[in-house]
């Protein structure tokens, strides 16, 4: 645990154990102590903890273990913000929303508006695990910082926007391994686009597994061949880098 101190737990649980059970008895009576409730409690003010664990150790103490989450992904779909879980299932935002969990925060927006149910399966544990990745692997490989506000067409796209803070979007598809994607994306840029090309840019296309699209703003068209290293890929193949206008 390392966002979330000991203090500020231990005082969450003090203020709860205090309060009266049914109005007769307080709470921090040991025999009156109901674990699961002060997990689910714990879960819903710290949005932030992907995991809680109560026990009581007799005679009068209890056992609190928590894991956390590295970011928290919300998924934004009919004007409402979804927490995703570690497994892809869809919760209540409201705590996740306070200003102090901001900086921890993924969000990712379905451009299709399909309605979302408390408790039903948006995406697969993959999926939020790419998301997170990208974070953490974008800026330390290009060198260049991508906005915490992803989208997708659909929950069913296989696939993840994420915007640069030059200006231009990047598209990859879940299901090929974003160290391969950015290992290409990388090779795109020294080889293709540097600095100044980019100004123009508005997107580049690595659903593709060995192939990258790019357009720009203007609609301007260029094919140039890229070889790919067998450091890049498994073996060695030549890589059509190409561009094609934005629809």
């Amino acid at each position: 645990m390392s966002e979330i101190s000991q203090r500020t737990l231990g005082g969450f649980i003090e203020r709860e154990l205090s309060r009266k059970y049914l109005r007769i008895f307080f709470r921090q009576n040991f025999f009156l102590v109901r674990p699961q409730d002060l997990e689910k409690r714990l879960r819903l003010e710290y949005p932030l903890l992907a995991s809680v664990s109560v026990t009581r150790v007799f005679p009068n103490n209890l056992n609190i273990e928590v894991t956390e989450r590295k970011k928290i992904i919300l998924w934004y779909s009919q004007d409402q913000y979804y927490l995703i879980d570690e497994e892809g299932a869809a919760h209540d935002s409201t705590q996740a929303l306070l200003p102090e969990n901001m900086p921890y925060v993924l969000s990712i927006t379905d451009m299709s508006n399909k309605q979302v149910a408390l408790g039903e399966k948006v995406f697969d544990a993959s999926y939020g695990a790419f998301a997170i990745q990208m974070k953490e692997l974008f800026p330390a490989q290009l060198g260049l910082g991508i906005e915490p506000r992803y989208t997708t067409v659909s929950r069913f796209a296989d696939e993840l926007r994420v915007k640069t803070d030059e200006g231009w979007e990047a598209y990859f598809g879940t299901g090929i391994p974003i160290e391969a994607s950015l290992n290409v994306l990388k090779l795109l840029i020294e080889k293709e686009l540097p600095k100044e090309r980019r100004a123009k840019l508005a997107y580049i296309d690595l659903r593709a597994e060995t192939r990258a699209y790019y357009a720009f703003r203007e609609g301007e068209n260029i094919e140039s061949p890229v070889t790919l290293s067998p450091s890049v890929l498994t073996e060695e193949k030549k890589t059509d880098v190409s561009s094609k206008k934005k629809k």
